[in-house]
């Protein structure tokens, strides 16, 4: 009984350590992307690790023991509590007309704990994951015919809104027939409580004249409200096992979706000159503290249709297909009675994927490894000037179980690697080609140690 509590504290060890890795590396996004310099960032998908390796799908599919993310209703299927933690490393090379440069960046991609009421049948879950990500540090030279030197503006920004979410799901109906077919529907929702700083900074100075003021602008935004999201999930069997048959083919149907919500904001700003040459605060030309207003977040709605495929000699196929928008041509900002509006566009994301287990319950360690390939096209939701900003990559990934008798712990080890290219060159536009690397943890009790349930001997 002792090695099993050991096992458990070191496992709990390293999921604390890659907890406190992923939000230090949040703490530390100096450059997330240049197009984060719009309204409150750049939005985030919310997957996992597993479905980053699909191509971000997969919200149709039951999860037993993992995170289904992006599906609030898969949450009913869960037969064991379950902690889940991961992070993402993103290495990018940004290129315009003019040449290019390297950045990297760490954040939290998810932390979350779930836990059956009813296995099964009734599940609870809570967590933390960013919603948006602001991080941009931009120089740009604009020639003016009026002046005798060229002004250089400087952008930079930092910040974003995480969400902080309760979520709980129910399986409606369930149906089982001799042979072991199932299909069933879950509905399930979560709470979001949306919190967040954003800070956009603007300079403008004339370093060939230093004897000439500069300008400098602070605004910072801070956000606070909730909003929910709703899921449902059915799965069928299209071709069904037998007492001659062994193999089946599984359909499974999910949607989503989330409201959106006029979050309650303040905002402080201030406007002040300074010296280039000595360097020096100047005099302030405008100041605001703690101004109330609202910032208008979109709704979202995703749909996704999943298949599950197991042969007779227990290999498991899984193909998914998943497509979501959201109408961030609705955001605006409003302050004093004042509207700030942005030319967003409602953005589509359009993403499918592969996954292959060699053999389900096999006794050989890579037999139960699952290997996963994906493919993202996505509309982002920014349109500069008529030029649309678009996101396409490719992914694989991997599931390593950490023990090779997945009978006694269904804990594992989730690593993914996306590659693709998000906006372009033209234009006078930046390019960004990145390599996003997911890994995180999923940890399950032994099968000895049942978590949340108190002993009745020691």
């Amino acid at each position: 009984m002792k090695f099993y509590y050991t096992t458990l504290i070191k496992y709990t060890a390293a999921a604390i350590l890659l907890g406190l890795f992923t939000i230090q590396g949040q703490a530390q996004v100096d450059l997330s992307s240049p197009y984060s310099i719009f309204g409150p960032g750049i939005p985030h998908q919310g997957v996992t690790v597993s479905q980053a390796g699909m191509g971000g799908s997969g919200m149709a599919f039951i999860e037993l023991y993992r995170m289904n993310t992006l599906n609030p209703a898969a949450l009913a299927y869960h037969l064991e509590p379950i902690f889940e933690t991961s992070g993402v490393g993103t290495f990018s090379t940004f290129k315009t007309n003019t040449g290019s440069f390297k950045s990297r960046s760490f954040e939290l991609n998810n932390l979350s704990l779930t836990f059956p009421i009813k296995r099964g049948v009734w599940g609870l879950t809570v967590g933390l994951e960013p919603y948006t990500t602001v991080g941009y540090d931009v120089n740009s030279a604009s020639p003016d015919p009026s002046l005798t030197t060229t002004p250089v503006t400087k952008y930079s920004g930092d910040g974003g809104i995480n969400k902080g979410y309760l979520g709980m799901a129910y399986k409606i109906y369930d149906k089982v027939d001799s042979a072991g077919n199932t299909s069933g529907m879950a509905i399930g929702s979560n709470f979001n409580y949306l919190f967040g700083t954003v800070d956009h900074n603007r300079q403008i100075a004339f370093p060939e004249e230093p004897a000439v003021q500069g300008l400098r602008i602070k605004e910072s935004v801070l956000m606070r409200d909730v909003n929910f999201d709703f899921g449902v999930q059915y799965h069928t069997n299209l071709i069904k096992r037998s007492a001659t048959r062994t193999d089946y083919l599984k359909l499974n149907i999910g949607a989503t979706y989330s409201t959106g919500v006029d979050i309650n904001s303040q905002k402080n700003s201030l406007v002040h000159n300074f010296n280039v040459n000595p360097l020096a605060v100047g005099d302030t030309l405008s100041i605001l503290e703690m101004e109330k207003g609202h910032v208008t977040l979109p709704s979202r709605i995703v749909a996704g249709v999943g298949l599950d495929y197991i042969s007779k000699k227990r290999r498991r196929y899984r193909f998914a297909i998943d497509y979501s928008t959201q109408q961030w041509s609705q955001y605006d900002e409003v302050f004093a009675d004042q509207q700030k509006t942005f030319q967003f566009r409602d953005n589509h994301i359009l993403s499918t994927g592969l996954e292959y287990t060699p053999s389900l319950g096999s006794t050989k360690y890579l037999r139960t490894v699952e290997y996963r390939v994906g493919f993202k096209f996505e509309e982002t939701n920014i349109d500069i000037d008529g030029t649309a900003i678009n996101d396409v990559g490719m992914s694989f990934g991997l599931t390593l179980p950490l023990h090779h008798r997945r009978g006694l712990t269904k804990s594992a080890f989730h690593i993914s690697g996306q590659y693709g290219t998000y906006g372009t060159t033209d234009n006078g536009l930046i390019q960004e080609d990145y390599f996003k690397l997911y890994v995180g943890f999923s940890f399950t009790p032994h099968f000895r140690n049942r978590w949340f349930v108190q002993p009745k001997y020691d």
